[in-house]
C-alpha cells in the first residue's frame, strides 16, 4: 500500500492545478462565488509557471523551483505544469481505449541537438523579448491558448444552452472567439495532443525548452528513481510502460533528465525493486558509471549546460536594461506623435495607422512584447471583451498579444483586472487613480463620417459618456451646429466615445495609441 502514496498525491495534486486553470482560463460560472473562489486559487498557481515567473523577474518562485527540482527531480513537470497533466489525460484515454496501448513505450537516447537547440532559441527569444516566439513555446501560455481559445467557447456554448433551461443564474455570454489564436491554438493541440497519443511525454521529454532545463538540473537531485538490480528480473515492463521513454531496462538504469516523477513504475513492477528514495548506493554507482559513459559519447558538456543556465538567470538583467532603453526611445517617439485630429479637424487623421491600443498597465508597447507570452488571461478576465488577441496591430512580434479594439467594447475608467491577473509582469498593476489617469491615446474626430454632418441631426454621444470629460460639443461659426471639440490634454484614450459613436460604416471619433503610456 505505501508505494501506491506518492502516485496518489501526485494524480491530486495535478488534477487540482489542472482543474484550477481550467476554471481560470475558462470563466465559466461569474455569478457562482463558489467558481470564483476557485479562479482566485487558479490566479495564484499562474505566478508560479516557471517562465512567467522568470519574466516577472520572481526570483522567489525560480530559485524555489530550482530548488525543488534539486531535491526530488522534475515535480513540477509531473504537477504544476498543466500542458502535462494535459498529456497525461490523452495518455490515459489511449489506454483505456486499447489496454496493449500501456506497453507502447520503449527506452531510446535523446536527441541532444534537439533538447538544446530548442533551449537555446528559447534564451534567444527571451533574451531579445521575441514576444511570439516566447508564446510558441512557453507550456503554461500554450495551455491557456488552448483552453482560452479552444476549450471556452464550447463551455460558453454548453453555458447558454443551460441558461435557457434554468434562467440567468449560469449567466448567458456570447461566443467570442480570435480566428488567429484558435487556429494556432487548435493546431498545437493537435500537435500535442497526437504526440501524447503517441508517443507519451515526447513532447517533455524532448521539445519544451522548461522541461529540458529542469531535467539537467534533475540529474543532479537528492531524491531519485531507483533500480534495485538485486531485486530486479528484467522482466522490461516498467521500461514499455515509462511514458517518458526514460527507463533503460537493459542497463538498470533511469534518465533523470528525462524521468518526469510520475511513480507509475513504482506500481508496474511486480518485483518491487522500483523505489524513490535516497537509497540504493549499489545501484546508483553503476548508474553513475554509465551515466558518464553517455555522456562522454553524446558530447554534452556540463560546461555548456551550466552556461545555458547562466543564460537564462541573465535574462531578466537584460530585459530590464532593454526595456529601459526602449523606453527612453519610446518617449521621444512619443512626444511626436500626437499631431493631428484635435478639435474638429480631420488633421489627415481618416486612417489609424499603426497606432495600436496597449492595455493599461504596460507603460510601453516595447514592454508589452518583450514580456507578454500571449497566454490570453487577461483577454479572459476582461470585463467589457474589449481586449483581443491582436493579428497584425504590433507587428509579426506581437501576435496573439492583448490589445484594445473598440469595436467590441470599451476600457472601463476603474477596471484594474488586467494587471491583477498578469502572471509575468508584462501588465502591471495599477491602482484605480492611477489607472483613470494613464493616457492609452488619445481620440480623433473625423467631422466627415459624423451624424451630424452626414445626417443632418444633433448627437454629441461622445461628448456625453466621456469619463474624463475631455470631450465637449462647440457650436461652429460656419453652420451654427454642435460639432465635439477634443481637449487631448485630458484624453486618456479610454475608447468610450469610438464604441458608443453610431457613425456607420466607419466610426466619426477613433482612438489612435501611444507607444508609451502617460
Amino acid at each position: 500500500m505505501r508505494k501506491n502514496i506518492y502516485r496518489r498525491i501526485r494524480y491530486a495534486v495535478s488534477l487540482l492545478c489542472l482543474l484550477l486553470l481550467v476554471a481560470t482560463f475558462s470563466d465559466w460560472g461569474n455569478d457562482l462565488i463558489e467558481i470564483d473562489s476557485l479562479r482566485r486559487l487558479g490566479m495564484k498557481l499562474t505566478s508560479l509557471q516557471f517562465i512567467p515567473a522568470l519574466l516577472s523577474v520572481s526570483m522567489g518562485v525560480v530559485v524555489g523551483i530550482l530548488v525543488l527540482t534539486l531535491l526530488f527531480g522534475r515535480i513540477y513537470c509531473s504537477t504544476l505544469c498543466p500542458l502535462g497533466t494535459m498529456q497525461d489525460g490523452v495518455n490515459w484515454l489511449h489506454k483505456r481505449r486499447d489496454k496493449k496501448a500501456a506497453l507502447r513505450f520503449g527506452f531510446h537516447k535523446p536527441n541532444k541537438w534537439l533538447r538544446y537547440g530548442v533551449l537555446l532559441v528559447s534564451v534567444g527569444f527571451i533574451a531579445a523579448g521575441v514576444g511570439v516566439g516566447v508564446a510558441l513555446i512557453d507550456p503554461y501560455s500554450i495551455f491557456g491558448r488552448i483552453i482560452y481559445q479552444g476549450f471556452r467557447p464550447i463551455v460558453q456554448a454548453i453555458n447558454n444552452v443551460l441558461a435557457v433551461f434554468v434562467g440567468d443564474w449560469f449567466g448567458r455570454e456570447p461566443i467570442t472567439v480570435s480566428w488567429l489564436s484558435f487556429v494556432v491554438a487548435l493546431v498545437m493541440m493537435l500537435l500535442i495532443g497526437v504526440l501524447a497519443w503517441l508517443k507519451g511525454r515526447r513532447y517533455c521529454t524532448a521539445w519544451c525548452p522548461v522541461g529540458t532545463l529542469l531535467g539537467e538540473v534533475s540529474r543532479f537531485s537528492l531524491v531519485k528513481i531507483d533500480i534495485n538490480t538485486e531485486k530486479c528480473t528484467s522482466c522490461g515492463v516498467c521500461g514499455r510502460k515509462c511514458k517518458a521513454e526514460a527507463i533503460d531496462t537493459a542497463n538498470h538504469r533511469v534518465d533523470p533528465s528525462r524521468c518526469v516523477v510520475c511513480f507509475d513504475c513504482i506500481d508496474d513492477c511486480s518485483q518491487g525493486a522500483i523505489s524513490f528514495g535516497v537509497g540504493g548506493a549499489s545501484s546508483r554507482s553503476k548508474v553513475a558509471e554509465h551515466q558518464v559513459k553517455i555522456d562522454k559519447q553524446s558530447g554534452v558538456s556540463r560546461k555548456a549546460f551550466l552556461s545555458t543556465v547562466a543564460a537564462f538567470a541573465s535574462v531578466p538583467v537584460m530585459q530590464a536594461q532593454r526595456r529601459g532603453e526602449a523606453a527612453g526611445r519610446a518617449m521621444q517617439h512619443g512626444s511626436h506623435g500626437e499631431h493631428g485630429g484635435h478639435g474638429g479637424q480631420n488633421g489627415g487623421a481618416h486612417k489609424r495607422g499603426p497606432r495600436p491600443i496597449a492595455p493599461p498597465g504596460v507603460g510601453s508597447i516595447e514592454n508589452l512584447q518583450a514580456k507578454c507570452t500571449a497566454c490570453n488571461l487577461c483577454i479572459s478576465k476582461c470585463p467589457t471583451q474589449v481586449l483581443q488577441p491582436a493579428i497584425w496591430e504590433y507587428g509579426l512580434q506581437g501576435i496573439m498579444q492583448p490589445t484594445l479594439k473598440f469595436d467590441k467594447g470599451y476600457c472601463l475608467y476603474d477596471c484594474t483586472l488586467r494587471g491583477e491577473v498578469c502572471p509575468t509582469g508584462a501588465i502591471e498593476l495599477l491602482g484605480r487613480e492611477q489607472k483613470k489617469m494613464t493616457r492609452l491615446g488619445h481620440a480623433v474626430f473625423l467631422k466627415d463620417r459624423c451624424v451630424i454632418t452626414t445626417d443632418n441631426r444633433e448627437c454629441g454621444n461622445c461628448a456625453e459618456h466621456c469619463p474624463a470629460e475631455a470631450i465637449k460639443m462647440v457650436r461652429s461659426a460656419v453652420d451654427r451646429k454642435k460639432y465635439p471639440q477634443i481637449e487631448k490634454a485630458l484624453c486618456i484614450g479610454c475608447g468610450k466615445c469610438e464604441y458608443l459613436c453610431p457613425a456607420k460604416p466607419e466610426k466619426a471619433i477613433v482612438v489612435k495609441g501611444f507607444n508609451q503610456h502617460k
